[in-house]
């Protein structure tokens, strides 16, 4: 069963994980995040910085680590976005917010990274938007980057409440340009007790929205998740995606790094 396995982390964690081919075809780390707010979170219009810890994800972190794992296809993303309802995807204007945004996310790819990044995901939890403004930006950033060889691959993140109305309307306007959608499990309005209901869920999901073949399922190992969504029921679930849905892959957002995470980047 040769998967994709994705790992959500703001630092140099990804060194510690057991990386085989024997269980995994491809290992993707999306970096968190890169935001279009300043330092005192004032909003930037488009205008992309790291809060990642830059100290230790650096270039030659990144090479080293696709360097040392040859038997895997491994691949980075910057995750561009938030969690929660702190800053939230909210341009000033969307023709400057795509020009900001292809340039400065350029600038962090091309020359602080060499182009070792391999795409980019959309992971916004809370949007002060129209569906319209958040398709245009949104869509013609990613078209940018690819049109100008600057990424490979985009992923989109949704979660039930931004589904529809949002991550979906993005997907049928640009579904030619986005790889995967990694949809967020732990963001259910009613929890998920059964590996059955989160099989349920998925099937749904395959149904209405996304075909099977991009779409990853999404979980958060937060404590404050736990409620929604626990690590047992997410790993049966998850493993019954893999085996019997035929699911591409799964991802994870590990335990506290979040909190360190706003820490560093004030």
């Amino acid at each position: 069963m040769l998967s994709i396995f994705r790992q959500y982390t703001f630092d140099d964690s990804f060194e510690q994980v057991f990386i085989s081919n024997k269980f995994l075809k491809e290992y993707q780390i999306a970096l968190t995040f890169a935001t279009d707010y300043d330092k005192d979170n004032i909003p930037t219009n488009g205008i992309f910085r790291p809060t990642w810890d830059t100290t230790k994800i650096t270039l030659e972190t990144i090479t080293n680590f696709k360097t040392e794992h040859p038997e895997v296809n491994v691949k980075v993303y910057i995750s561009i976005g938030n969690r929660g309802t702190q800053l939230p995807f909210s341009p000033q204007n969307n023709k400057s917010w795509i020009l900001n945004a292809t340039e400065s996310l350029t600038n962090i790819i091309k020359n602080i990274y060499n182009s070792q990044i391999d795409g980019i995901d959309v992971l916004y939890e809370h949007i002060e938007a129209s569906s319209v403004d958040f398709v245009e930006c949104i869509g013609q950033l990613i078209k940018n980057l690819k049109d100008n060889g600057v990424i490979k691959e985009a992923s989109i993140s949704p979660s039930f409440g931004l589904n529809k109305e949002y991550y979906f309307f993005l997907y049928s306007s640009y579904f030619y340009l986005i790889d995967w959608i990694d949809y967020q499990f732990q963001n259910e309005v009613e929890p998920v007790f059964a590996p059955n209901k989160l099989m349920e869920i998925y099937d749904e999901l395959v149904l209405k929205f996304y075909p099977r073949k991009k779409l990853f399922a999404g979980y958060s190992a937060e404590n404050e998740d736990w409620a929604t969504l626990s690590p047992i029921v997410f790993f049966l679930g998850g493993m019954n995606i893999l085996k019997k849905r035929k699911g591409p892959g799964i991802s994870i957002h590990y335990h506290n790094y979040y909190q360190e995470n706003s820490n560093n980047s004030k």
